[in-house]
């Protein structure tokens, strides 16, 4: 016997005091807000940190023609924008959009982390 596609309760499940699982209470993240809303307000001071000062450095310790800085600055915008796609394949082909969103966020803070501790033990040479 099926149940209805609108039933009150999942069937199989309880909840931690032994009673059927009622659909409506169960199921939800409520930290979810918090750790998304936290998680892209990082993720967007990051993005323009970087962004704003990323011309500055292409042209002036790289060396790099305003010209050649400017493709360069414009392809990591326009990568960054084309990630969500990716990442909404993931998301509804294999992990789903909170585990998505965790494992996303911690490769983002994983290569930070790892780019601040590498860079400062690279052979400091003058470029001009």
């Amino acid at each position: 016997m099926e149940a209805p596609l609108l039933s009150d309760t999942v069937e199989g499940a309880i909840d931690y005091k032994g009673r059927p699982a009622n659909r409506s209470e169960t199921g939800r993240w409520g930290s979810s807000v918090f750790i998304i809303g936290t998680v892209e307000i990082a993720e967007r001071f990051s993005y323009y940190g970087i962004g704003s000062n990323l011309i500055t450095y292409l042209t002036g310790p790289l060396q790099q023609s305003t010209a050649t800085a400017a493709v360069n600055v414009n392809t990591w915008s326009g990568v960054g924008s084309m990630l969500p796609l990716f990442g909404a394949f993931v998301a509804d082909a294999y992990l789903g959009r909170y585990r998505t969103i965790i494992f996303a966020s911690l490769l983002y803070v994983f290569v930070r982390l790892s780019f601040s501790l590498y860079l400062p033990f690279l052979p400091h040479t003058k470029c001009w």
